[in-house]
């Protein structure tokens, strides 16, 4: 399956225009749609983008199509997952004291910080 959620800039491009089209859609328009945005690729490059963000679970590719099979938000999470996991243990404690460092909090700060922990609670 997958080692990470880390995508190559070529890749984040591929997905930006999946999720921007939404669906399924067939991989030579998909190529036709990287080469109008810039791209000079072959048919066999964006097929190895395709390969590997299928083997990272992001896309799928049922016969000549590709799909989404994540959306945006939901890579965003599973990537700052990855992070917390790899960097920080998996606590968000640790995040948050190595995001913050010696750096002193505002009140308003701390008031948003505790009303998201509230919200999160009720969840």
């Amino acid at each position: 399956m997958r080692d990470s959620y880390k995508l190559a800039d070529a890749e984040r491009e591929v997905m930006r225009v999946l999720w921007k089209n939404g669906g399924s859609i067939p991989t030579s328009d998909l190529l036709d749609m990287m080469n109008s945005r810039g791209k000079k690729w072959k048919r066999q490059t964006l097929n190895t983008l395709l390969a590997r963000l299928e083997e990272k679970g992001i896309v799928s590719r049922p016969r000549a199509f590709v799909e989404a099979k994540v959306s945006e938000r939901e890579l965003l999470q599973l990537q700052t997952q990855e992070i917390l996991d790899n960097f920080y243990g998996g606590k968000l404690k640790n995040f948050c004291a190595a995001l913050i460092g010696d750096t002193k909090i505002d009140a308003e700060d701390v008031d948003d910080l505790n009303a998201l922990i509230d919200e999160l609670k009720n969840k």
